[in-house]
C-alpha cells in the first residue's frame, strides 16, 4: 500500500531521508500519483517562450499611448523589479529552512528535487500555472503607476522572466566552451550556488542582488564529475 494517498513513495523517501548530493543523470521522482496532477508539476522547457512573447507584444499594444521614451523607461524599471522579484523568491521563498517532515515535502517540490536532480528538464522551468499566477499578483502593485503604465511594467517583468529563464538553461545546459563572457560569468555564479553553499548566490539572470543584500560569494566551480572552466 501507499504510504500516502496523494503524494508518491518515491518522492516522500526523497524529500524525508536528508539532502540528497546533485545527480547530473537524475530525474526529479513523481509527485502524485494522478497523471493530471503530475502533468502540473513539469513544463517544457520552450513553454515559457510560448506563452509570454506573444503576452509581451498584447502588453506593448496596451500601453502604445505612453511615449516611447517613457514605455523604455518602464519596461527597464520592470525589468529590474523582476531581477528583484527573482532574488527574494529564491533566497526567502525556496530556501527557506523546513521544520517539519511537512514542510520538508513541500519545500522539496517547491524546490529542493531541482538541487537533487538540477539537470531534469521537465522540471527546470516554472510552469505556466505557476508564473501566470505570479504575474497577475504584479498586476495589482504596477497599476499604482496608472493604467497603461502598468502594462509596460508587466511586459518589462516579462521580458527580465524571460532572461531568466535562458540564463538557469544555459547554466545547467550550455558548456563554458560555447557560452559568451556573461553568460559564463552567470553560469558560474549560479553553479556556486548548487555545487559550493546554497545559502549564498541567489541571483539567476543577474548578481546585483547578491551584491546589494551581501549574498554574493566567488570561488571554484566544480560540477560533480565535470569541472568548470
Amino acid at each position: 500500500m501507499p504510504r500516502h494517498h496523494v503524494l508518491t513513495d518515491e518522492l516522500l523517501c526523497a524529500a524525508l531521508d536528508g539532502d540528497a548530493r546533485p545527480d547530473l543523470a537524475a530525474r526529479s521522482p513523481r509527485f502524485f500519483h494522478r497523471e493530471i496532477h503530475e502533468r502540473l508539476t513539469r513544463a517544457h522547457p520552450a513553454s515559457p517562450y510560448l506563452l509570454y512573447i506573444p503576452a509581451i507584444a498584447g502588453c506593448l499594444w496596451l500601453a502604445a499611448d505612453l511615449p516611447l521614451p517613457a514605455i523604455v523607461a518602464l519596461l527597464a524599471a520592470g525589468w529590474l523589479g523582476w531581477t528583484f522579484i527573482e532574488y527574494w523568491l529564491h533566497r526567502g521563498f525556496f530556501h527557506l529552512r523546513p521544520s517539519s517532515p511537512a514542510r520538508r515535502v513541500t519545500s522539496f517540490i517547491i524546490h529542493r528535487h531541482h538541487h537533487a536532480a538540477p539537470q531534469d528538464t521537465d522540471r527546470l522551468v516554472a510552469t505556466p500555472l505557476y508564473s501566470l499566477g505570479l504575474f497577475l499578483l504584479l498586476l495589482a502593485p504596477y497599476s499604482l503607476a496608472g493604467a497603461a503604465a502598468r502594462w509596460a511594467l508587466i511586459a518589462g517583468s516579462m521580458l527580465g522572466y524571460l532572461a531568466y529563464e535562458l540564463a538557469h538553461w544555459r547554466a545547467h545546459h550550455v558548456r563554458p566552451g560555447r557560452c559568451g563572457p556573461l553568460s559564463r560569468s552567470l553560469r558560474r555564479h549560479h553553479l556556486r550556488h548548487h555545487f559550493g553553499d546554497d545559502r549564498h548566490n541567489f541571483g539567476i539572470s543577474s548578481p546585483l542582488w547578491d551584491l546589494v543584500f551581501r549574498t554574493w560569494r566567488t570561488g571554484p566551480v566544480h560540477e560533480d564529475s565535470r569541472e568548470d572552466r
